[in-house]
């Protein structure tokens, strides 16, 4: 595993704990934070598995927008969390 690999890892398992937290509180959006969850662990998976494909130019995972259509400040942790992945893979992620 390469450090790219690692560190997106650790960037999944912060948003993942993130996401966590919030299911246990929020009685609202339980569906988006499922469906949330289970992208960011399939993602992560793919990862330790060498099968996420490198980022095309431009090309994000799609989470900050995903997250944005339903999450209540645009300033929120998990969203936070989010955007940080959308940007390292962007940018560092070089798959194999």
């Amino acid at each position: 595993m390469n450090n790219n690999q690692r560190e997106l890892i650790q960037i999944l398992d912060n948003a993942l704990e993130i996401a966590k937290k919030m299911q246990l509180q929020e009685t609202n959006n339980q569906e988006m934070l499922d469906s949330l969850l289970n992208k960011l662990t399939k993602i992560k998976n793919q990862v330790i598995n060498d099968s996420l494909s490198a980022s095309q130019k431009g090309v994000t995972l799609g989470l900050s927008r995903q997250v944005s259509d339903w999450v209540e400040s645009l300033d929120a942790p998990l969203l936070k969390a989010v955007r940080k992945i959308d940007e390292y893979y962007q940018q560092k992620y070089c798959g194999n």
